[in-house]
Parts: C-alpha cells; structure tokens; sequence
C-alpha cells in the first residue's frame, strides 16, 4: 500500500504532470501492470501473462519478480501503472517439456497469455510496445550477450525480431560491430547470418527507453520506434522488408547467453558466473493493432 501511494504521489506530482491522451489504437493485449498488483499474480491463472513460462524450473514469478521504486515509463503514466523487474539467478535454467536443462542459459521471459502463436497478434500489422531501464543494483554483465525481446516463430526455429544488449556470443552473427557491448540493438530474422542490426543506441543509465516495433506480417515488413524518458516516439528505422512468416509468441524480459567458444552446444555448455543477481526493469507493455496504419506515439 505505502508503495502504490508512493507511485500515485509521482504522478500527481508537479515533477511529472499527467498528459491528456492521445487517440487511442486498438489494444490486443495491455500488459501494463497495475498499481497495486503483486507479485504473486503473475503466479494465477488470471494472470495476464503466462503463469508458467518462462522460467527456471520449480521457480514462481513471485520469486523473480520485483517492484523497483521508479517513476513510470511512458505509457504508464495516464494508465496508472508500475514498472516491473525480471530478474535472473543462479536458479533461472529453464527445462522444456521432456528435454533436458538448459543449463547454458540464464532466462525468465513474460509471454502474453492469450498469445498462443496463431491469435490476433500475428494477423495483419501489429506494434509491440515497452519500455526499458537498467538497474543499478542487478547490473548485467555487457560480456555476454543478453536478449531483452523477441518475437518466435511457432517452430521454435527463428525469431522474426530480437531486441539484444551485450557482447554478441558469435563476433561475426550480427551486421555490424559496436565498440559497446552497453547498446539496445533491433535485429532482424534471426536465421539470417549475420542478423541484420536495423537500430541501436547507447543504453543510458537511469533512463527509460522506450520502444515500439511494427510487424507488417502479410506484407513482411518491420518499423522500427524510438524515444527516451518521456519524448514522443519517433521512427528511427523501417518500414524494411523481414520475413515475418511463421506466426509465434513474444517473449520479454531477460535471457542470457553463456561465453565460451563457437562450436559449443550454448544451450547446455559454456560459462556462467555464480550467484547471479541480475535485472531488466519494464514498463509500457502492450500490442496494439496496427492495421488501419495506426501506432500510438505518446500517452
């Protein structure tokens, strides 16, 4: 209660004056996070997003999420919402269903609930919204490569989008080479080689960074938004041609790959530090749908 009161008092604030709304696009899935949710409702069917995947096994989302004490993102501001924290720890292995851990890997992801790879978030044009900011006191370690985001195909073979941060774990598997590893980046289709890297800009501290990507998926294209703090959105890249075939889910939160050297099985071999303690703070997460041409660009 004296947190939510606390996140009420900033919005009312004269620091952080609520905007009146800009015309509304058509919401597939609000993932913002209500004042007073804890927790432990992400761990309830009613839970907006998946309340079992994906995490490290035998974990609940009440263990690994948190409710940093920041202002609010963007599109959290006139929809009275929070931040929320994924975090990844030693216990952040994944098993899938009859396969064995996945021990190179570090992961816990938030996938919409209704998004089962077929719905309405993979017909037409659709616009993926978030916003993220690091957190001091779970710092990423930038010499490995993290992925924030992405975007599935059903297969399990690719992934039509990706949102990275980090040392790529391949130096040649992206289209260009950045001196620091501290860098949002949107790549492209996954199984190209090397991805194609159509956005990046320096990840500031303490900062929101805030997000939108357009998915053409019958004319295959890609658009590509951006602003940070509380800028309107702008378009930074795109619309540029991506397969966007195979339908699939979204993911967001934090997953993170091993070092180690080309040629390993990363999903069960190389390097991973002990007593992990780290973080992605999110907020402004929702799809909306895009096909008319409409894409909200600010609240």
């Amino acid at each position: 209660m004296i947190f939510a009161l606390g996140i009420v008092a900033l919005f009312t604030g004269s620091a952080l004056a609520v905007p009146s709304p800009a015309p509304k696009c058509s919401l597939l899935f609000d993932g913002r996070v209500p004042l007073m949710a804890t927790a432990a409702d992400f761990d309830k069917e009613t839970s907006v997003f998946d309340d079992k995947y994906v995490h490290g096994q035998n974990q609940t989302w009440s263990e690994i999420l948190k409710f940093p004490f920041v202002l609010p993102s963007l599109f959290d501001i006139t929809n009275l919402s929070k931040a929320v924290e994924v975090t990844l720890s030693d216990r952040s292995i994944f098993v899938p269903g009859g396969g064995a851990p996945q021990v190179g890997f570090r992961r816990s992801e938030l996938i919409p609930a209704g998004n089962n790879g077929t719905d309405a978030t993979v017909q037409g044009s659709t616009t993926f919204h978030w916003s993220v900011r690091d957190d001091p006191h779970r710092p990423l370690n930038y010499s490995h490569e993290y992925h924030g985001g992405w975007h599935e195909t059903n297969d399990y073979s690719s992934s039509q989008f990706n949102f990275k941060l980090g040392t790529p774990f391949d130096p040649q598997g992206e289209s260009i080479s950045l001196k620091d590893p501290r860098n949002l980046r949107i790549t492209t289709l996954q199984s190209q080689h090397p991805e194609e890297v159509i956005f990046h800009t320096s990840f500031i501290k303490n900062v929101w960074h805030n997000f939108a990507l357009t998915v053409g998926w019958e004319d295959n294209t890609i658009t590509v938004y951006y602003s940070h703090g509380y800028d309107a959105l702008t378009r930074v890249a795109g619309p540029t041609y991506n397969p966007n075939t195979g339908g699939g889910q979204f993911h967001l939160g934090v997953f993170k790959l091993p070092t180690g050297p080309l040629g390993i099985d990363v999903l069960h071999e190389g390097y991973q530090s002990l007593n992990l303690n780290e973080g992605l703070i999110y907020g402004g997460i929702f799809i909306e749908d895009s096909s008319e041409g409409c894409v909200t660009l600010k609240p």
